[in-house]
């Protein structure tokens, strides 16, 4: 049991303590370390991906089907990948993701897109350059998410699209109700706002709830790390590298336990679906 908690600690980006999204960083934490850490994290996920993408999944296939992408396509937290081989119209796949594990089995899955190393909010890549954007679950981790959309109009051609998935506030209550701290995420209402209106036109966008299902709380817990929520104790209690032994984990299990319906124990995320179109002329 020791070394099943010690295994689960290492994956809940335990050192990640900064209030993203616009929140106050942790004292002495940089918005760049904190970038490092969260790169690091999802490197170190890179292998068991798919193990766990439940979540991903189901927000992909939300996406995809109005997704109608032509020429260059950007994919945003690209992660590992995403096949894109049904849209016909797309001529060329560039990926671009902060963590260098992940675009490393990224070029393992699909060795055909040009991958790249870099931050949404400073995207290295030439203005007018890009047909359309796709981001599945990752922009929620930018700290400046108006400067991320700002890019993105930046490289996207006029009428170039974009359609993305976000995490929002209120996600994971039932691990808030177990005793965890969840990352606090952007209102929907505030990163529709970030949306300058002399860039961009808003097609869609919308709240939707998705509720996954887990057999026990381990698979659950390890599911954070798909969409990097990092997860820490709230005080009173230990964080979970501290857990006294078996009975402590037990008696956590029977807390999630309580929660379970036929499906399982559900974990609930808020996901913002925005689809939008650059702007003709950028003033």
């Amino acid at each position: 049991m020791t070394a099943i908690l010690n295994k689960f600690s290492t994956s809940l980006n335990k050192h990640i303590i900064a209030k993203l999204n616009g929140q106050t960083l942790a004292a002495g934490m940089t918005e760049s370390d904190v970038a490092q850490l969260i790169a690091k994290d999802f490197s170190a996920a890179a292998m068991g991906y798919h193990e766990h993408n439940i979540l991903q999944k189901r927000t992909a296939i939300m996406l995809c089907q109005t997704l109608s992408p032509t020429g260059t396509l950007l994919d945003i937290g690209a992660g590992p990948g995403t096949d894109f081989s049904v849209f016909s119209k797309v001529k060329q796949v560039v990926t671009l993701d902060i963590a260098s594990g992940m675009l490393a089995k990224l070029k393992e899955n699909f060795p055909q897109y040009q991958a790249i190393t870099g931050d949404a909010q400073c995207l290295p890549l030439q203005n007018n350059s890009i047909n359309a954007i796709y981001s599945n679950l990752a922009l929620q981790w930018c700290p400046r998410f108006k400067q991320a959309m700002s890019e993105a109009a930046r490289v996207l051609m006029p009428s170039g699209t974009l359609d993305m998935s976000v995490v929002t506030e209120n996600s994971l209550p039932e691990l808030e109700h177990l005793g965890f701290k969840v990352n606090r995420f952007q209102a929907f209402d505030d990163l529709v706002a970030h949306f300058d209106a002399r860039e961009w036109q808003i097609k869609e966008a919308k709240l939707v709830p998705v509720t996954v299902y887990f057999e026990d709380l381990k698979s659950l817990l390890y599911s954070i790390k798909g969409v990097g929520a990092s997860v820490l104790i709230d005080k009173p209690l230990r964080p979970v590298l501290q857990l006294r032994g078996r009975q402590d984990w037990l008696s956590l299990n029977k807390k999630a336990n309580s929660l379970k319906q036929a499906r399982g124990i559900p974990l609930t995320y808020y996901i913002a679906i925005i689809r939008a179109k650059r702007k003709y002329s950028l003033v």
